[in-house]
């Protein structure tokens, strides 16, 4: 080949690799763009859901419930937050948000609805009251392991069977991250209390 090919290939070569590169960082500004607003959705999120927080001492009253729903959905349509949801978190957001207002017989998972359709009516909204603060709690985990804010599921000592129960109605497995607990990771804070005085041991 002539200098004058080489040269010529030479060019046509540097001019994919500047394209290439061009192309790259535009999708990895775009990238940081998103995450920047996924960060902002997330946190909007977090302190919408701040009545059911596990420092509470008593259930949530179905004013509370509902109030926070509406804010939901609020947050993932009129706002069009929930774009910026992983597929994880939508389906975490979906069923607690749901089993906030819905028929007691339609929460999830179903054991909870039978359990609760057992009670009296009085005692089943208040143990729904008590039963969303930790299930809000599971959602507010996975917003942190969506933006890689921890590698565990840490802030309770363990996964209650209801916990695991509940994650698996909303199809998402227990045994993978952030939900698998690791050998080497102590607990360090105690499973929600329950505050209804309605909830099985376990």
């Amino acid at each position: 080949m002539s200098t004058t090919g080489w040269a010529q290939a030479a060019g046509t070569l540097f001019v994919g690799f500047v394209g290439l590169w061009l192309v790259h960082s535009y999708r990895r500004q775009a990238r940081l763009k998103l995450i920047e607003r996924q960060v902002d959705a997330y946190q909007k999120l977090w302190t919408l859901t701040a009545p059911a927080n596990p420092e509470r001492s008593t259930p949530m009253t179905e004013q509370e419930r509902r109030e926070v729903y509406d804010a939901m959905v609020d947050w993932y349509f009129a706002e069009g937050e929930g774009i910026y949801s992983s597929a994880a978190t939508r389906d975490l957001f979906v069923g607690f948000r749901s089993n906030l207002v819905c028929p007691i017989g339609a929460m999830v998972p179903g054991r909870l609805a039978t359990e609760l359709a057992a009670l009296a009516p009085p005692d089943a909204e208040r143990r729904r009251g008590c039963v969303v603060i930790r299930q809000a709690s599971l959602l507010r985990a996975q917003l942190k392991a969506d933006l890689s804010l921890h590698f565990g599921f840490d802030y309770y000592s363990r996964l209650l069977p209801e916990d695991r129960a509940f994650l698996v109605s909303c199809g998402i497995s227990p045994r993978r991250p952030p939900w698998r607990s690791g050998r080497l990771r102590r607990p360090h804070r105690r499973a929600n209390p329950c505050v209804c005085g309605l909830c099985s041991a376990t």
